[in-house]
């Protein structure tokens, strides 16, 4: 094999160095330089790369969404990194949350679907019950999905390690692997991602059989007749609408004065009727006042607007939302935290020099894909770039049927800040809806009178998690609707749904009646 000598070394880099630039981040990556040496001198080359550039050791604490990614991003850029995961890789939205709920919520809309066609709702005879064969299905989605992460993980030669894992300072972490193995990893940089834990509610303890939390009931095997659902955010609703099409007679109990607090007020109008239409009940301005158990089930007393109610059911499901899981020694290292999260910067740095944090431990918007992004933005920083979290409007997505996605300022947010105008399409004059069978729902954009610029857009109705995209790259960018009115969409499909949205700002959506006049 050639010998690589310090002069063959530096001029080889020299003079190809404009094969390690990365065009798209505007950077030197040094991964890109270790894979190019590779290929022309052998593997051997890596070590040799590694002491010449001083490489960083890099331990991230947490396997899921915000730990795995800063994992991968620490070590595109040259770092030396351990990765340490107490659970399963992908953490609770991988094995216990997004991904196994989604799933399953793929596979009753699929249901719902066929039980509502005029072609095929014979096919699904009385009685059928397929939640065994969805929870097998599940499970083999997550376990392709987390033995993909291993093997990109593996790629980029993160090492992964078992363990419950503390930090002992600045630069110091403490790996417990079993009773009395304890391993002691120095590093140069660390990243905290311990995620979240389930909230719990004062006088309703979860059992594991009779009241579940959302762990349990990714695990059920076998229909629930009545299930009381504690809980109308993101995780209640999804849970009411697979719970719904399994065949559940369903209890939604929230004590706001609306499900899914904080979206735009349309939209969740549009949602409760089409959950109460499809059976569901859905008590919002109340509690649970007392829980009885019995032999069978349980007897919960709720108090509403109305009055009090009396509730059976088999199961009462708690899903209450999730809080930062702030268990590590944050003190011994003197980082800051409080009951809302850790403390960090806009470059994701902890009250500690060299210690950074991500993910839901930090708070704020408890989300997979802003996990995803803060991790990439710390450890881009402890890499010596200078990063920030921006501050731009995150999309969010709601799985239920029909699924609801929402991105930018609702219509009474807008309003506080100035003079609006509205456009709202129906889908059921889209032919995309049409034929795909979902046509109910609609999309509401909301748009500065001033400027005409785009503020928000929010969707309920068949795929609304797939226009959300287009959607938050027009709020981001500033983008007027007279100018996304002008894009050519493909026919038949959803976004000329939402282009005729846009079009009706204005008051000149094309598949919609004439306007009356003012």
């Amino acid at each position: 094999m050639f010998e690589i000598s310090n002069n063959t070394f530096w001029s080889f880099g020299y003079w190809n160095l404009e094969l390690f630039w990365d065009l798209e981040i505007g950077i030197w990556d040094p991964l890109l330089m270790v894979q190019e040496l590779q290929s022309l001198f052998g593997a051997s080359v890596e070590g040799r790369l590694g002491n010449y550039m001083g490489q960083k050791r890099v331990v991230v604490i947490g396997g899921g969404p915000g730990g795995y990614v800063a994992a991968i991003r620490a070590s595109q850029l040259g770092a030396k990194v351990i990765l340490i995961e107490r659970d399963k890789i992908g953490g609770t939205c991988l094995n216990r949350g997004c991904i196994p709920t989604k799933s399953l919520l793929s596979d009753v809309k699929l249901l719902t679907i066929l039980r509502r066609s005029p072609v095929f709702q014979s096919l699904i005879q009385k009685g059928f019950n397929p939640l065994e064969s969805i929870m097998d299905r599940k499970e083999k989605v997550v376990q392709e999905l987390v033995k993909g992460i291993e093997m990109v993980l593996e790629s980029y030669r993160v090492t992964i390690k078992s363990g419950h894992a503390d930090v002992l300072g600045s630069n110091q972490v403490v790996l417990l692997s079993g009773e009395k193995e304890k391993e002691i990893i120095e590093a140069d940089a660390i990243i905290l991602a311990p995620g979240s834990k389930t909230k719990n509610l004062p006088g309703i303890s979860p059992d594991g059989e009779k009241i579940i939390t959302s762990d349990e009931a990714l695990r059920i095997r076998e229909i629930p007749k009545e299930i009381v659902i504690v809980g109308g955010g993101y995780i209640g609703v999804e849970f009411a609408t697979i719970f719904n099409a399994l065949g559940s007679e369903v209890t939604l109990i929230e004590i706001l004065e609306n499900i899914l607090p904080g979206l735009e007020g349309e939209l969740v109008r549009n949602l409760r009727r089409f959950l109460e239409r499809d059976g569901i009940n859905v008590f919002t301005n109340s509690k649970v006042e007392d829980i009885h158990r019995m032999e069978k089930g349980l007897r919960v007393t709720v108090r509403t607007q109305q009055g009090v109610e009396e509730v059976s059911a088999e199961k009462l499901l708690l899903s209450v939302g999730r809080i930062p899981n702030l268990e590590l020694n944050f003190s011994k290292a003197g980082i800051e935290t409080s009951s809302a999260g850790i403390r960090v910067s806009d470059r994701m740095e902890t009250t500690t020099p060299h210690i950074y944090a991500v993910g839901d431990a930090v708070g704020g918007i408890l989300l997979a894909y802003v996990a995803s992004e803060q991790g990439v933005v710390a450890a881009e920083n402890l890499m010596g770039m200078n990063r920030k979290m921006e501050d731009t409007p995150i999309p969010v997505c709601i799985f239920t049927y029909p699924e609801i996605a929402s991105v930018g300022l609702t219509e009474k947010e807008a309003k506080a800040k100035g003079e609006i105008k509205i456009g709202r399409f129906p889908l059921r004059s889209n032919p995309a809806a049409l034929i795909s069978g979902e046509p109910d729902g609609l999309i509401k954009v909301v748009a500065s009178k001033e400027d005409d610029k785009i503020l928000g857009v929010h969707i309920i109705g068949h795929d609304a998690s797939n226009l959300i995209s287009i959607a938050s790259s027009l709020v981001r960018q500033g983008v007027k609707t007279k100018e996304f009115s002008r894009f050519i969409q493909a026919h038949p499909t959803t976004p000329e749904a939402l282009k005729e949205a846009f079009l009706n700002v204005n008051g000149l959506a094309v598949h919609l009646p004439k306007p009356l006049r003012k």
